[in-house]
């Protein structure tokens, strides 16, 4: 077993252990539900939400806004009279 291997090994044993010790001091699930509630009801996380909203809108506006434009190119190119 090479050096590499080696600590691998010692590593997951300590992940291992590690979690056995921490496994005793696991919150409480009505702590964690709670803890979920007052966060998802904050007001950063509303504040979060409405950017994220008005990012996407303005990301959908600039996509529409690029496809009529190039739409508008392509009908204005073919209407075009050929000069051949």
């Amino acid at each position: 077993m090479d050096m590499t291997e080696q600590f691998e090994a010692d590593l997951i044993g300590l992940e291992g252990r590690l979690a056995g010790y921490l496994g005793q001091y696991a919150p409480d699930s009505k702590f964690v539900q709670e803890l979920k509630q007052n966060l998802v009801s904050s007001r950063i996380f509303e504040q979060r939400r409405e950017i994220g909203a008005i990012v996407v809108a303005s990301l959908t506006l600039l996509l529409a806004g690029s496809i009529a434009f190039s739409v508008a190119q392509i009908i204005h190119w073919a209407k075009k009279p050929s000069l051949h």
